[in-house]
């Protein structure tokens, strides 16, 4: 990849928006036609891809299949946008098959968490195209449409603002961002599910947080799991790399009660991410929460720990025509 991101064009009315289920098929299909109201109420255009009601075992249609519809909508220069439906599991299964030639020749905004984390990474670190850790259509924007969802979505994939300072909690939640370690740090956003960044590495598609804010997240893990996956990537020397990590709020990830003896996430946290002597801060609104940020991989970004806030530096998006 480039030092300088490839970014696609802003988002605005009228432009066509392509979706896809790269992963798991839909839980029901009335979250489609919700998607596709709440973004025609945005004014944008949707098209859909091929096969996003197909279901082929826990998959949302085969291997080709998916791939296709992700490959069909990059090369079709009428979408200006691509957005997931779901995760779930299977992206990381079309890594081999896509022709990344044609997605760095038809540059667009790429968006989708959880299980996306694959497809997200792998493309910025392919074709160095600024990709986008956001809502999924078909749960965040078909089901669970929000204000606030929204309006950080519309910030990051349709405005060019310079020093976009993200909120650190949605107006709902009355929570404060937790400081690990304090200080201040800058360099690209890198990240995504921990469980997804994990189970990549030792391949070619590993995330690399040299320099970088690396940012993550997870949902529905015990604490030994959280701690598991955390010595894998300190063995791996990725969290000593990092300029500064941001955890957003691990979602149901305390302790079942099936173990005897444990830890609370916190002292899973504390333990990895204190002695790293960079700005770690946990609890930003990104991920498997209802309300959540856009974050927009491959971006400079600040972290800083006083006040704890995260800043985009530079827009994600150019203006385009």
């Amino acid at each position: 990849m480039n030092d300088k991101p490839v970014k696609p064009t802003a988002l605005k009315p009228g432009d066509t928006i392509g979706l896809i289920a790269p992963a798991s098929p839909l839980l029901n299909l009335d979250d489609l036609r919700r998607a596709e109201s709440f973004l025609a109420g945005l004014n944008f255009r949707v098209k859909l891809g091929r096969h996003v009601r197909s279901r082929h075992g826990f998959l949302a249609g085969t291997d080709r299949e998916r791939v296709e519809d992700l490959l069909t909508m990059f090369a079709d220069r009428k979408v200006r946008a691509v957005f997931c439906l779901r995760g779930g599991y299977g992206s990381g299964r079309l890594l081999e098959l896509i022709d990344w030639n044609l997605i760095t020749a038809n540059p667009k905004v790429f968006l989708g968490h959880s299980d996306l984390t694959a497809l997200l990474g792998a493309i910025n670190s392919r074709t160095g195209l600024v990709t986008f850790w956001g809502p999924l259509a078909g749960y965040d924007l078909g089901r669970y449409c929000s204000a606030f969802k929204t309006r950080w979505l519309k910030a990051v994939v349709c405005g060019t603002r310079e020093n976009l300072r993200l909120p650190a909690s949605p107006p709902s939640a009355a929570r404060r961002i937790r400081v690990i370690s304090p200080g201040s740090a800058q360099g690209r956003l890198a990240g995504g599910n921990l469980s997804l960044i994990a189970s990549l590495m030792g391949t070619p598609y590993e995330i690399d947080t040299a320099g970088k804010i690396f940012f993550f997240e997870d949902v529905d893990e015990e604490p030994y799991r959280v701690d598991r996956m955390l010595n894998q990537l300190s063995l791996a020397g990725k969290l000593q790399a990092a300029a500064g990590i941001v955890v957003g709020r691990c979602v149901n990830c305390e302790s079942s009660g099936r173990m005897k003896y444990t830890f609370r996430l916190r002292q899973v946290l504390d333990g990895w991410l204190e002695r790293l002597g960079i700005p770690v801060l946990y609890g930003f609104p990104f991920g498997h929460e209802p309300e959540k940020i856009t974050l927009p991989i491959g971006v400079q970004a600040r972290l800083t720990s006083d006040p704890p806030s995260l800043t985009l530096l530079e827009p994600a998006v150019t203006p385009g025509d």
